[in-house]
């Protein structure tokens, strides 16, 4: 899964009417609501602020007196397709009097989609296991070697009598620490969301 951490814009313009794509980080449905209700103080004077949403597998679209199904559903099946999560996406529009028809207000919502999303700072969405582990600096210095075969990130390095680190991994990491490390005092110390570019 994906999603962005900075917020993202773009204007599109269409008969002299605004599309302004926003898309933002939300990490819950509460978030998106008062992102939501920042947005329509930021342009108070948009006809039309349809959104879509995809937060902990929670969905979410709205067309906003739009005709239905041309605006929030193209945009929630866009960031489906695109695999993003924790995302909010907003098209902001300022009517400039002219009508579209359906069809190519439709269009006109998706591609301003397309275009915040494509122009954004994507970042991958990890479940990464942590793991406290004490061991000798030679086998540290076996561990640094697989780290860059497996993945495996480090956290909190001390260096003492021995080495304790924390060793982020994928759901096969302790398996695999534990095979290579027979000796080493390994302790699972939880699963986190990480952030990659």
């Amino acid at each position: 899964m994906f999603t962005i951490l900075e917020r993202n814009e773009i204007t599109l313009v269409r008969e002299k009417s605004s599309f302004i794509g926003i898309l933002v980080h939300a990490t819950s449905v509460e978030s998106a609501k008062q992102y939501l209700l920042d947005i329509k103080k930021e342009y108070p004077k948009a006809k039309h602020y349809c959104y879509a949403y995809i937060i902990n597998g929670a969905q979410k679209s709205s067309d906003d007196g739009e005709p239905s199904g041309t605006a929030g559903r193209p945009l929630l099946e866009l960031l489906n397709k695109k695999g993003m999560e924790e995302t909010l996406l907003i098209v902001v529009r300022y009517f400039g009097g002219v009508l579209l028809g359906a069809s190519r207000l439709m269009s006109t919502y998706l591609e301003t989609g397309v275009q915040v999303i494509n122009s954004a700072d994507i970042v991958e969405i990890s479940n990464l296991y942590g793991f406290k582990m004490v061991l000798s600096y030679k086998e540290f210095d076996e561990l640094k070697r697989l780290r860059k075969i497996w993945g495996f990130s480090f956290e909190n390095i001390q260096y003492e009598d021995k080495i304790i680190v924390d060793v982020l991994g994928d759901e096969e990491a302790g398996e695999k620490l534990a095979n290579a490390f027979p000796h080493a005092n390994i302790e699972l110390i939880g699963k986190r969301k990480v952030y990659r570019r």
